[in-house]
């Protein structure tokens, strides 16, 4: 589970995907990049301060994390 902490996202909630190279995808939020995935046997999803915030066996679970994320960080709760 990522932690509510500084690292959290803009308020846009929106990710842009950068596909850096081979093994690795960004994850951008406004010009701040919030994490990043990497291919290392399996997807291991980092957060902009080098903590490891998952583990996946595929690509789009670690981005799921990463969007479920983004939404509950920008989304008001009572």
């Amino acid at each position: 589970m990522i932690p509510r902490s500084s690292t959290s996202p803009a308020p846009t909630g929106h990710i842009r995907w950068v596909h850096v190279d081979q093994w690795t995808w960004d994850a951008v939020v406004g010009t701040s990049t919030i994490a990043t995935v990497t291919d290392e046997d399996r997807y291991v999803v980092r957060l902009a301060d080098g903590e490891v915030a998952g583990v996946h066996t595929s690509l789009e679970s670690a981005r799921s994390q990463l969007d479920a994320w983004v939404r509950w960080e920008t989304t008001p709760h009572d």
